[in-house]
């Protein structure tokens, strides 16, 4: 099966501790966050449920919310989980039960769609992320909720050119469809994920590009969500197409001291 990245992926392994194969009802899973110890929160694309998930042994509990949608993607905040539906919306559950609490109904063009959510706990926002953002546009923008007013900043936050990311993959062909972010809780970095074409791509806290991974297609057939623990460990989890839906686990190895001086 080999690596699961090249080039290798800065403070954690080249092969997954842990692989987990998911039930059937998480074989469309689009979206993971951290729950507690121990724990993720995971959702479909296709109805409303709130899974609680066992990083042990891929067991869950289902908590539902809402009617069927295209949901995407969920983060953790404060006030509870926020779920993001392909058209931009955001649904609050409440953290505890997964009963629904508000919906936020945010306006974009006709041709954005979202599947990427992750929370900036630095400015108290969200950010989301457009798969496609214009038509025939290529680039991918970012969009801020602020979580003090919850309203929609006008303007996007940051901007990243496609030819940035072909830049630094050394290859003029990339393309990169937003699929799952996340800021890490240790560095502060940004990670976003595109399903489409195999690529973690790392970028600055303000979203300046900085390196591009590529996943190994064996390992990761359709990576479609991406998320942290507290300390650092990486999990990232594949919808299923002819076999299982899959969540691998890469435990956060802290570089190595400086030393004394």
């Amino acid at each position: 099966m080999g690596v699961c990245f090249v080039p290798a992926l800065d403070s954690y392994p080249n092969k997954a501790a842990k692989t987990l194969l998911l039930k059937k009802p998480l074989r469309e899973i689009s979206g993971i966050s951290f729950h507690s110890p121990g724990q993720l929160a995971a959702i479909n694309d296709e109805e409303g449920k709130l899974f609680i998930l066992s990083t042990t042994n891929g067991k869950f509990n289902t908590l539902s919310f809402g009617k069927k949608g295209d949901y995407e993607d969920i983060t953790r905040s404060p006030e509870g989980y926020y779920v993001l539906k392909s058209n931009g919306n955001l649904h609050l559950l409440d953290g505890r039960t997964g009963q629904e609490k508000m919906v936020y109904r945010l306006r974009f063009g006709k041709f954005t769609e979202f599947e990427s959510l992750c929370f900036d706990a630095e400015k108290n926002r969200l950010l989301l992320i457009c798969k496609t953002c214009e038509k025939d546009e290529p680039a991918v923008y970012a969009w801020a909720f602020n979580l003090d007013t919850h309203s929609l900043e006008e303007t996007p936050v940051f901007r990243i050119d496609w030819k940035e990311i072909r830049r630094l993959g050394k290859d003029d062909t990339l393309e990169f469809f937003p699929s799952a972010a996340e800021f890490h809780p240790l560095t502060g970095k940004l990670f976003i994920l595109s399903a489409t074409d195999k690529l973690l791509l790392q970028c600055s806290r303000e979203g300046v590009p900085e390196k591009i991974t590529g996943l190994n297609p064996d390992l990761f057939q359709q990576p479609e969500g991406l998320c942290f623990t507290p300390n650092g460990d990486l999990f990232i989890s594949n919808e299923g197409r002819q076999s299982k839906a899959s969540l691998l686990f890469f435990p956060y190895q802290a570089p190595a001291s400086a030393g004394t001086r």
